[in-house]
């Protein structure tokens, strides 16, 4: 008897690490810079303050969290690589904040809708001059995602050897089914005195969905916290090319050093 639960537990263990291996896909294309993803962060981080305005500088990814325009509102973002070019988008409705990343140059513009026709703005309407690509900043913070709730829960399914110093370590915890044919992973991590739960969901082997949960003590001892939910509309291999350039109403003035 004692052979068979023996023999039983190993074989729900084999089968739990069997099934916790429906991330490795997404961790692959992530790793070999081929992909591309859209989403709805239907939770946005809260605001702080009305009078606040956006920066897009100093930071990996797009700091989408100091924009009025998305007061209490979800934003949709579009993330795709291909090598070394990539394209960041995120907004939503008829305003989103851009990044194109290549040949070492960041590009940051807005776009916005005028009407039926979209409109762009860099460092003056239609008209955007590249930054050098601010490779610290990614050393330091790991790569980025879009917003800041994307850049992490992505960040937190790569191998820890491939992560900045500054990021946590995510650890596989449970899986399981859900009603509705609904598969799911658990990771948690603890950092900085708070500890988070996100969980990955399937719809057979399709990312559909990521939530998450932190929660830490405040200097009063009470316990304080927030939760993100991201819908995953499209998590591909194949990189859309079409994003990877300047659209063609945006000018690039850039005065470049001449070799």
């Amino acid at each position: 008897m004692k052979k068979y639960l023996i023999a039983v537990l190993l074989i729900f263990l084999f089968a739990a690490e069997a099934e916790a291996s429906k991330l490795d896909f997404y961790r692959e294309m992530l790793m070999k810079n081929s992909y591309t993803i859209r989403y709805e962060n239907i939770t946005p981080p809260p605001r702080i303050t009305n009078a606040d305005r956006v920066e897009l500088y100093g930071k990996s990814g797009l700091a989408v969290e100091g924009n009025d325009y998305f007061l209490y509102k979800p934003k949709r973002g579009i993330i795709t690589r291909d090598a070394q070019s990539k394209y960041e988008e995120i907004g939503e409705g008829d305003f989103y904040m851009c990044r194109l990343s290549k040949n070492g140059e960041d590009f940051f513009y807005t776009k916005y809708r005028r009407g039926n026709d979209w409109e762009y703005f860099g460092s003056r309407k239609n008209r955007v001059e590249a930054n050098a690509k601010n490779y610290l900043a990614e050393i330091v913070e790991g790569e980025s995602y879009g917003d800041a709730d994307m850049s992490r829960l992505l960040n937190a399914i790569l191998p820890d050897d491939v992560k900045s110093a500054e990021q946590a370590s995510y650890k596989f915890i449970s899986s399981g089914n859900l009603s509705g044919g609904i598969f799911y992973e658990d990771f948690r991590a603890d950092f900085d005195g708070t500890t988070e739960i996100v969980r990955y969901y399937f719809k057979g082997d399709a990312l559909i969905k990521i939530a998450a949960a932190s929660y830490h003590k405040k200097s009063d001892r009470k316990i304080d916290g927030r939760k993100c939910i991201i819908k995953i509309n499209e998590f591909s291999n194949a990189p859309d090319r079409s994003l990877l350039r300047l659209p063609e109403k945006l000018q690039d003035v850039t005065r470049r050093q001449k070799s």
